[in-house]
């Protein structure tokens, strides 16, 4: 796994000295949807490069359509606005992060979204994350422990037209404060020792849920959750990340 480890960040650094090369020709370009495309195209690269560690050779196209129609220099702090159409983890407000739009991308393809589903996010961020996942569900929703930052977020999706989320201010190791609400898909947005099992209980037969998951001081290992028909529950290693980590010490 170490050795995964030291090729998947070989693999990133080979793309952000890319991204940082290209950034000069860009400097000029006004024409945000074209920032939008090319951020696409380092997404699909991105994919591609780590496909033989992830054993993911695409991205669903729904994904990538929908990483190409976000404003991201909205969902980031100014001063890393210039830097939002490359395929890097910016700052957000309130000392938060934004993941990079490959990570998003990659946790919201492993979810598999139905237009006809729902999604639970814990970690609301600058709000990216759900804007992404917003026009691929049927309703997006945030659980975040952080009354400012939920707040923040919200106003920020709401003026940008995003109105199928809704979010709660609450302890994410808990999951949504309804206990007996199940969701299609969950994507757990900071990093735990271990997924805790109401998560498990409100992720509905069939669904799928992603997390970041590890103690070790270098990151986590991205893991994918799926459960049967029956109520069992499978998992698969995708590739080393670094979250930030769930609020809570020693219970998390």
């Amino acid at each position: 796994m170490l050795a995964f480890r030291h090729m998947l960040m070989a693999v990133v650094a080979g793309l952000t000295i890319s991204c940082a090369a290209a950034a000069q020709e860009l400097e000029a370009v006004e024409d945000v949807d074209a920032a939008r495309a090319f951020l696409v195209e380092q997404v699909v690269a991105h994919t591609r490069a780590t496909a033989p560690i992830t054993g993911q050779e695409a991205i669903d196209p729904a994904v990538l359509a929908a990483i190409g129609s976000i404003a991201r220099h909205e969902f980031v702090a100014p001063e890393a606005a210039p830097l939002a159409y490359f395929d890097l983890p910016l700052p957000a407000e309130h000392d938060l992060r934004e993941s990079q739009p490959f990570i998003v991308a990659m946790m919201t393809d492993l979810v598999t979204p139905s237009s006809e589903g729902d999604l639970l996010i814990l970690g609301i961020g600058g709000g990216y994350h759900a804007a992404v996942a917003s026009g691929l569900v049927s309703s997006v929703f945030l659980l975040d422990l952080d009354a400012t930052a939920t707040a923040s977020g919200m106003d920020r999706l709401d003026r940008l037209g995003f109105d199928n989320v809704e979010a709660r201010v609450a302890d994410p190791y808990y999951g949504w404060p309804d206990t007996s609400r199940q969701f299609d898909s969950i994507i757990i947005r900071l990093a735990v020792d271990q997924v805790p099992s109401i998560l498990l209980r409100q992720l509905k037969p069939g669904g799928r849920l992603v997390a970041p998951v590890g103690r070790g001081e270098e990151g986590q290992e991205l893991t994918l959750f799926t459960k049967s028909a029956q109520g069992d529950i499978s998992r698969r290693t995708i590739m080393p990340v670094r979250f930030m980590r769930l609020p809570g010490g020693e219970r998390i």
